[in-house]
């Protein structure tokens, strides 16, 4: 026994004890560890925790527009709002090129960006332009006018209806519609701000356009405007043998040569064409172009849009494959009618549609009954309405042929017998529409005045840019997108 004691001093003496010592201080390391891995989970369920209530977004600033400070989930609800009603809009042209709701953000918008970057940038910009108004808002005291209250009293009363319809709380209805957390209070804090700048630039801003203001943009602008009537006759030609070419040439130089006016252009077309052009030009509109816009570009445009171009005008144009005989006819403004509407949307499924009609009924009438003017029309738009549009009283302006609208409610809008003051209830798909036919007027004139308006607006807003700088933190965006 005494030479085991011995040897285990001994082994102690040569550090024979070692191991344990360092299973102990091993362990001591492990708890460490433990307790940091303890305190990172813990410190992540609290993230989540106050993420997913919104707290951490609400807190933490995102952007900056001057003095004024954007959250992190202001910022989200404006790209998910920018996001969503772009591929609503464009689903079918992004499924077309694979692109689905899950792969949006990565999929390429262009060359140098993701659909992602894109809407990053759209949202930067349009954060950028409400706090610009809002804070003019506010630097000059603005108070939202009567007709801005009722407006967005309205959008918050569409909500609460929304979510009773579907039998849930308005924050619930928020959060599927936004895919979001965004509490109520939220929302109409966000809402506000842009409501008041919208109303502050339209009733302290915006212009009112007189006919000489229209006439004196379209006299700039009249490529934007015009259309024109011309006719063509091709002779093509073999790309890969010149001499099929030299004889093209010849043959539409000397096609040229001979027209006198458009009746003889339309002869020479029957006689000159090829076997394959002959059903083509039988017709006496088989050589013609009618109503051609001139805001392109392009070898053929170029030549009909010149400012020199005058009835008549004969000459022989090179495109591609082809030598082109060109025959001027006109250039004109194109006077065909548009019309301006306002309407009141109430949505109706086959559960409901009899008493939704109903109450369209009874609210013309409650129209009809009062003052029954194009003003009183606005204010219920705004209280009942459930089109986007309802803010602004319900107002469609520039409706046309071409407008993209539901077919019964454009067959109303166009019918050549509506004069200004008519009403009428128009059922669609979306529900019942209370009508009211506000204006009749040439299309270049809606188009003209839309664009002096943006060009007014954009203008106002660089000014405010300069004013209120931005500034945006990516690592925040981030964090909450």
């Amino acid at each position: 026994m005494g030479k085991g004691a011995r040897t285990r001093k001994e082994r102690a003496a040569e550090g024979g004890q070692k191991p344990a010592e360092q299973s102990r201080g091993g362990s001591r390391v492990y708890r460490i560890v433990g307790g940091i891995a303890g305190i990172l989970a813990l410190c992540l369920l609290v993230f989540g925790i106050l993420y997913s209530t919104g707290f951490i977004q609400r807190n933490m600033t995102a952007m900056t527009v001057g003095d004024a400070k954007i959250s992190g989930q202001e910022y989200a609800y404006y790209y998910n709002i920018l996001r969503s009603n772009f591929y609503s809009s464009n689903e079918s042209y992004l499924a077309a090129m694979g692109i689905t709701d899950s792969n949006l953000e990565d999929a390429m918008y262009d060359e140098d960006r993701t659909f992602g970057e894109y809407f990053r940038q759209q949202t930067a910009s349009s954060i950028q332009q409400v706090y610009e108004l809002y804070n003019e808002a506010q630097a000059q005291g603005y108070t939202m006018s009567e007709e801005g209250q009722t407006s967005f009293d309205s959008n918050l009363a569409s909500i609460e209806t929304a979510a009773q319809e579907q039998g849930v709380s308005a924050q619930v209805y928020l959060q599927n519609a936004l895919g979001m957390t965004l509490s109520m209070d939220d929302y109409k804090d966000i809402v506000w701000k842009e409501a008041l700048g919208n109303d502050f630039y339209e009733n302290t801003q915006a212009k009112e356009y007189t006919d000489a203001d229209l006439e004196g943009y379209y006299r700039e602008n009249a490529d934007q405007f015009d259309l024109a009537d011309y006719r063509v006759f091709q002779v093509f030609y073999d790309a890969d043998d010149e001499a099929s070419k030299t004889q093209a040439k010849e043959k539409a130089e000397e096609f040229a040569a001979q027209v006198t006016d458009e009746r003889s252009f339309i002869r020479l077309a029957r006689e000159n064409a090829a076997e394959d052009q002959k059903e083509q030009y039988a017709e006496d509109d088989g050589t013609l172009t009618e109503a051609a816009p001139l805001y392109a570009s392009g070898t053929v445009i170029d030549w009909v849009k010149d400012p020199a171009r005058k009835t008549g005008d004969v000459e022989v144009l090179e495109i591609s494959t082809n030598y082109s005989v060109m025959y001027f006819v006109d250039r004109y403004l194109d006077e065909s009618s548009s019309v301006d509407i306002r309407h009141i949307l109430l949505r109706s499924d086959e559960t409901n549609d009899a008493e939704i009609k109903q109450q369209a009924e009874e609210l013309l009438q409650q129209w009809k009954d009062g003052e029954a003017t194009e003003d009183s029309f606005a204010d219920l738009a705004r209280q009942h309405s459930a089109d986007g549009n309802a803010s602004s009283g319900g107002i469609y302006t520039g409706v046309n042929d071409s407008t993209n609208f539901v077919e019964p409610f454009k067959e109303w809008c166009l019918d050549e017998s509506r004069r200004v003051g008519d009403t009428g209830i128009v059922k669609t798909d979306y529900g019942y529409h209370i009508m009211y036919f506000s204006a009749s007027r040439p299309a270049w004139q809606s188009s003209a005045e839309s664009a002096l308006s943006n060009q007014d607006y954009s203008d106002y807003l660089d000014q405010l840019a300069e004013k209120y700088s931005s500034d945006i933190s990516e690592t925040i965006v981030n964090l909450v997108l």
